[in-house]
């Protein structure tokens, strides 16, 4: 970042602490507190989970270099990178528990023309709400994450499993700040995605279920209305169908 840049934002940053000390009659005392906080979260191993809960879903909403297709959503703390491909779209182990799932849909550009070649990198939380490799063990490594592309056509297929509501880590510093603030700890279910192709802007979001009763009140106050869609079922199958639209990356300069 410029330092020019640097100075700007943090003097803004320090002008806009300053207003809401007056405004709140801050203490000192209450200052020193707040400093204590942030520490505890730090040594507890939450400072991504912090800054990720409080803050992280107002950056994404207000860069100014995404303008135009799917809407952006945070990355989260559950992302890893060099998933696989999977064979034939398949991402849930056949004894994989939960209601299975058909994802499907097309990558357009913002001409709504379709985009072949796009790698799509999914991830999910399993039927019981826990990512693998963040739950101890207690499911197989990689579990519901890998890669697929969209095909000449644009379109795509994923056989998975529908995810769980589940809670954000809350029985530390930042579950106690959320509780201060009559705020609860859950994420509506949710599959993250990053879609990638040279000629577009990088797209990271997370597609939600319509209906589910956290869309308006996301723990980390992520999740969009326009990112949710109907459940459908074809006899027992499950379906989920959605497009995704990449920004040329010419639009954001």
């Amino acid at each position: 970042m410029d330092k020019n840049r640097v100075a700007s934002i943090t003097s803004d940053l320090i002008d806009a602490v300053r207003d809401v000390c007056i405004k709140h009659a801050v203490t000192h005392t209450e200052y020193r507190a707040a400093i204590d906080f942030v520490s505890r979260a730090i040594d507890a191993g939450e400072r991504s989970l912090l800054f990720d809960a409080f803050l992280e879903a107002n950056v994404v909403a207000s860069d100014p270099t995404k303008i135009t297709g799917t809407t952006s959503q945070v990355l989260g703390p559950f992302y890893l990178p060099d998933m696989p491909f999977l064979k034939d779209g398949v991402m849930a182990r056949e004894n994989e528990l939960g209601e299975r799932l058909r994802v499907s849909g097309k990558v357009l550009n913002c001409r709504s023309e379709p985009v072949g070649g796009v790698e799509l990198d999914f991830w999910q939380a399993d039927a019981s709400g826990r990512y693998s490799h963040f739950d101890g063990g207690a499911t197989p490594d990689k579990n519901l994450r890998g890669r697929i592309a969209s095909d000449e056509t644009g379109d795509f297929f994923l056989e998975t499993v529908k995810p769980a509501q589940y809670t954000i880590p809350d029985q530390g510093p930042t579950g106690l700040l959320l509780r201060e603030m009559g705020r609860h700890s859950w994420r509506p279910a949710h599959l993250h995605v990053i879609a990638r192709h040279s000629d577009y802007s990088t797209l990271t979001t997370q597609i939600y279920f319509e209906g589910d009763e956290y869309l308006e009140s996301d723990a980390v106050r992520a999740a969009s209305t326009d990112l949710a869609f109907p459940l459908n079922y074809d006899g027992d199958q499950a379906i989920l169908s959605f497009n995704l639209v990449l920004q040329d990356i010419d639009s954001t300069s």
